[in-house]
């Protein structure tokens, strides 16, 4: 038989309904499912428990391994019980621990290695993990092993799943091929392909709203005195610390609510932008007889078009604001990634095929002379039931769906090799350990020693009378 069914150690295949077999196959982290029901009856007497591993191969190869999450149990007649078992896979054991830790300037590998020393016991492995990049800081505050590794992946750009022996793979997004699809390749089947074109997200002009840089050179702006007035609004959001002079004298400068009034002549407030002069140093009446210069800092807003998309379709635009941008280079990157995603109509589809291979997350090239289409597309989920009720062959139900963050994640990881990576909770992270303490004591009483006779009552009172 091409197909076994191993639930803890045990081959169950034999009570297995191959009928209702279907696995589910999740982009990247998402876990993968399995679902079938078996019956006992006769001598086929096992029942299946929650936490029992189970492993599905087909031909010698594993097609599926995980654990039973969920059963439920059916009387079919007096002697017949069925029973629908759920299963999900590996990454079920990554939920077991919760994670209290920081890592500082440390690798991915090394960070995903110590979290699987650390915090599993089930016999995991990193062998899939690209993990060269390093991390200036990461917290994880009472989060599960998986939990862990999605936050590093979101930090990063990155994907992650355990694949069916147990191995952790983490890598980039869109980095791993698959079968390639052409009018004569025979590994689908060729009348179930369908597909679909949209719209409805196209974006071919592309302005960028980033946060502010400094100038290259300074810029002066004078303000009149009036005798009297000690504020002073200014026009610009100067980078750092401004020089100023009154009537040609250069002035002391301190920074507002940091700096002692008496130990500068005026005080500087960078978020609120004006200038305060201190007591006894207010500016004489005069036009335009104090002088404020320094760089000063300017909001990065750049416009990028495509015009060959906007030819063809007409003009759509879009706009981004991202406040880590520093600079107008940055800024025009961020553009050129986005209408690199979405500057052509989007493609999703499926198709059907009786071949092994196909995964979620691999990108797969469709070819097609028929059909005038040559596109890469991302590969997001993989159905598979049993072709026949004897359990020899699967059939699988391919989704996919154009692969349009390509650009993005192209210039995300750009932007990770140029700039250190901090990801931090700000919070105190405190591992407790209780402590075990045994204190044993013991205590002897010595026998009692009598006094020597006669015995004699004392006086007291009874009710009326008194004994003596």
């Amino acid at each position: 038989m091409a197909i076994v069914v191993t639930i803890a150690g045990i081959d169950r295949t034999a009570s297995v309904q191959f009928p209702s077999l279907r696995k589910t196959d999740h982009l990247n982290q998402q876990a993968d499912f399995l679902e079938f029901k078996l019956r006992k009856y006769g001598s086929l007497t096992y029942v299946p428990s929650l936490g029992e591993e189970i492993i599905v191969t087909k031909d010698g190869s594993k097609v599926f391994g995980g654990v039973i999450v969920r059963i439920g149990e059916e009387l079919r007649s007096a002697k017949l019980l069925e029973y629908t078992v759920e299963c999900s896979d590996y990454s079920q054991f990554l939920k077991r621990q919760l994670v209290t830790e920081r890592y500082e300037s440390t690798t991915v590998g090394a960070i995903i290695s110590d979290l699987v020393a650390t915090y599993t016991t089930d016999g995991f492995t990193t062998a899939g993990v690209a993990g060269g990049l390093e991390i200036g800081s990461i917290a994880f505050n009472r989060l599960s092993v998986a939990d862990c590794l999605q936050k590093l992946a979101d930090a990063i750009s990155y994907v992650w799943y355990v694949d069916y022996d147990k191995d952790i793979h983490f890598f980039p997004k869109n980095a791993e091929p698959g079968p390639a699809l052409s009018d004569t390749s025979g590994n689908f089947i060729y009348d179930s392909l369908e597909i679909r074109e949209d719209l409805s997200q196209i974006r071919n002009a592309v302005l960028v709203q980033g946060g502010e840089r400094e100038s290259d050179t300074p810029r002066t702006e004078l303000l009149s005195g009036d005798g009297t007035r000690s504020q002073f609004s200014l026009a610009n959001k100067y980078a750092q610390l401004p020089t100023v002079e009154v009537g040609g004298v250069g002035q002391t400068v301190g920074v507002e609510f940091l700096d002692d009034d008496a130990l500068f002549d005026c005080m500087w407030n960078f978020n609120e932008k004006y200038l305060r002069f201190t007591a006894g140093n207010t500016p004489g009446s005069g036009t335009n007889n104090i002088e404020v210069s320094g760089t000063y800092l300017f909001p990065i807003v750049v416009n990028v078009p495509n015009p060959g998309s906007i030819g063809e379709f007409g003009r759509y635009e879009f706009a981004i604001t991202d406040k880590s941008i520093r600079s107008q280079e940055e800024a025009i990157a961020r553009a050129i990634a986005e209408l690199t995603s979405y500057q052509a109509q989007l493609y999703e589809g499926s198709f059907r095929s009786y071949e092994d291979g196909f995964r979620s997350g691999q990108v797969v090239r469709i070819s097609s002379a028929q059909r005038s289409k040559d596109i890469e597309v991302l590969i997001q989920s993989v159905s598979a039931r049993m072709r026949d009720p004897l359990g020899e062959q699967f059939e699988y139900e391919v989704r996919f769906a154009t692969l349009k963050s390509i650009g993005i994640i192209e210039y995300l990881q750009a932007q990770l090799r140029s700039r250190e990576v901090i990801v931090d909770d700000q919070e105190t992270l405190l591992n407790f350990y209780p402590l075990e303490d045994t204190v044993a004591t013991s205590d002897t009483l010595a026998a009692p020693v009598a006094s020597s006779a006669p015995y004699l009552w004392g006086s007291f009172t009874w009710g009326y009378a008194t004994w003596s």
